[in-house]
């Protein structure tokens, strides 16, 4: 009687047994690696985001705060609590009740409370073309500082001249050296009253380099400093 012929099927399972648990084992690492979707709501600060270039204008609301800001970030508490903050600086700088040009812009911008200080003519943050705060800039920056210390809240501060306001040409004094040190007494003054200085994490300056969008560089409102509050 002959010998039956042999089965030679079985290979393709075992070839398939190999590809599903590889299939398996690539799963299992791309939901290992898969980022926290925590970890995308937290705020990336860059010059981007924290310079007076960034998205969203600047000139348009001065002395109120922006609405809560769109999509998903609008619900979460780290936002809720910068319109709260928000609330309250309006409350205690009393901007309600400055008529006409507010000296001071509180904006909620990419999860970051921004503050913009203008040389307005009543009140001016620094005496003219010094960087020697007045009894207004003085105010300002001792409320920011309680703000940043109830809530630990970190900082970086831009500062910003309009052109044509001192002529290095002139004077080794120039927009350079004003913006740098208006923002550097800035910074002393939040220690004076006492802020960690490890809550300062950057101080910029920009010179006549970054005026608002649609305005004339020359513009007395360019002649500001900004300071970006961010929640830990």
């Amino acid at each position: 009687m002959g010998k039956k012929a042999a089965h030679h099927g079985g290979a393709w399972k075992v070839a398939y047994a190999d590809f599903v648990t590889a299939m398996m084992a690539l799963f299992i690492v791309l939901w290992i690696i898969a980022p926290d979707p925590k970890e995308k709501q937290k705020v990336v600060f860059d010059d981007e985001v924290l310079s007076e270039g960034a998205p969203g204008g600047d000139k348009d609301t001065i002395g109120v705060k922006d609405s809560p800001l769109s999509g998903e970030d609008s619900s979460t508490d780290s936002n809720k609590k910068l319109e709260m903050i928000s609330d309250e600086l309006i409350r205690m700088l009393k901007l309600a009740d400055i008529p006409n040009e507010k000296p001071v812009e509180i904006r909620s911008l990419n999860g970051v409370l921004k503050v913009t200080m203008f040389e307005r003519t009543n009140q001016a943050v620094f005496k003219k073309g010094t960087a020697e705060l007045t009894p207004w800039g003085d105010f300002v920056i001792q409320n920011l500082s309680m703000v940043a210390r109830r809530f630990s809240m970190k900082l970086y501060i831009d500062g910003h001249t309009a052109k044509g306001t001192i002529s290095g040409e002139v004077s080794k004094y120039g927009p350079w050296e004003l913006s740098l040190d208006r923002t550097n007494a800035a910074r002393r003054r939040f220690v004076h009253y006492e802020l960690n200085p490890q809550q300062i994490l950057r101080v910029n300056a920009f010179a006549d380099t970054r005026p608002l969008e649609g305005t004339d560089p020359k513009a007395p409102e360019n002649q500001r400093m900004a300071v970006h509050l961010a929640l830990k």
